[in-house]
């Protein structure tokens, strides 16, 4: 039957003006069994390629790669991280670089290079995979940093506040953190930047940055935001009902809520923000943790760039 099938296929590859019914019964086979798709040649796309540069007014060529770095220079500016389209993009190259580049290829050079702008409609609809953490070690700061959002009660204004926080598992420094009225992925965005810029991660550092599912986490937006990242981080998600697997800054939280926010009476948010700030820097500069030896964070740090420190390995 196979052999049948194979010869009955070639037939109609050579001849195509053959029937594939009277085929079929001269090989003596029924005629469901024979699933033939004739070949469709490709058709390449009409227009000339790229060609790689561009002629300035001037009559200079402007390559390509020269455009994409100015790109990548604006959007790295705070100013510009969630405005500025490519068509202000053109013109911000026109004023500020004497660079005169159309807007249809500074589209097709942001879209290449994972610069356009966040919208909405671009993945409304996308339901992404999360990637669930493993277990492994860790040994030196900046290796893995995980998450959280924490609810704050303002006593005087009877509502919450929130605070977003990055740590560090092997050093336990807070690398970045947000607090404000509301928390949406925006605010994500933006603190993970910072804390980004901060701490001077560059590509091929392979940082991992974990958390829980919640939905600003788990938004378009910030998984939009993530893909520009690839070459810097990974983000991992814990699994369902296992807040152990986030334990650090769980333990982190824990402390800012035993030593500041149950001795404490909040009346605006404006003492809250003072009061947290004022932690955090204690917190990363003077208090002494006895998992790193009795010291704080920023004497650990040191201690690890200068060799007095021997790296500690992380279980997590």
């Amino acid at each position: 039957m196979g052999q049948r099938k194979e010869v009955v296929l070639e037939i109609l590859e050579l001849h195509k003006e053959f029937y594939l019914s009277k085929v079929c019964k001269s090989a003596g086979i029924s005629r469901p069994c024979i699933y033939y798709k004739q070949k469709i040649q490709a058709v390449n796309p009409p227009g000339r390629k790229p060609p790689g540069y561009t002629i300035n007014r001037d009559g200079i060529l402007i390559s390509d790669q020269t455009i994409i770095s100015i790109l990548k220079g604006y959007r790295q500016e705070v100013v510009f991280l969630n405005a500025g389209g490519v068509k202000k993009l053109s013109k911000y190259m026109a004023v500020e670089k004497r660079i005169y580049v159309n807007h249809k290829k500074v589209y097709r050079l942001c879209d290449e290079n994972k610069l356009l702008l966040f919208k909405q409609d671009f993945l409304k609809k996308r339901k992404f995979k999360k990637n669930r953490c493993e277990y492994f070690e860790v040994s030196k700061p900046n290796e893995l940093w995980q998450f959280d959002l924490k609810y704050i009660w303002i006593h005087g204004e009877q509502r919450w506040c929130f605070l977003l926080a990055f740590i560090d598992v092997v050093s336990k420094k807070v690398t970045g953190y947000y607090l404000g009225k509301t928390c949406k992925a925006g605010d994500l965005v933006f603190t993970l930047n910072e804390a980004i810029k901060a701490e001077g991660i560059t590509d091929g550092q392979s940082l991992i940055i974990r958390s829980y599912n919640g939905p600003q986490m788990s938004s378009n937006r910030f998984y939009f935001y993530l893909k520009t990242l690839e070459n810097k981080l990974t983000h991992e998600f814990i699994p369902p009902r296992s807040p152990n697997r986030n334990a650090f800054i769980k333990a982190f939280n824990s402390i800012i809520e035993l030593e500041i926010l149950q001795v404490r009476y909040f009346k605006t948010f404006e003492t809250v923000y003072e009061a947290v700030m004022k932690f955090i820097e204690f917190y990363n500069v003077r208090r002494l943790h006895g998992s790193l030896g009795f010291l704080s964070p920023k004497m650990f740090i040191e201690g690890v760039n200068n060799g007095s420190i021997a790296p500690r390995v992380v279980a997590v």
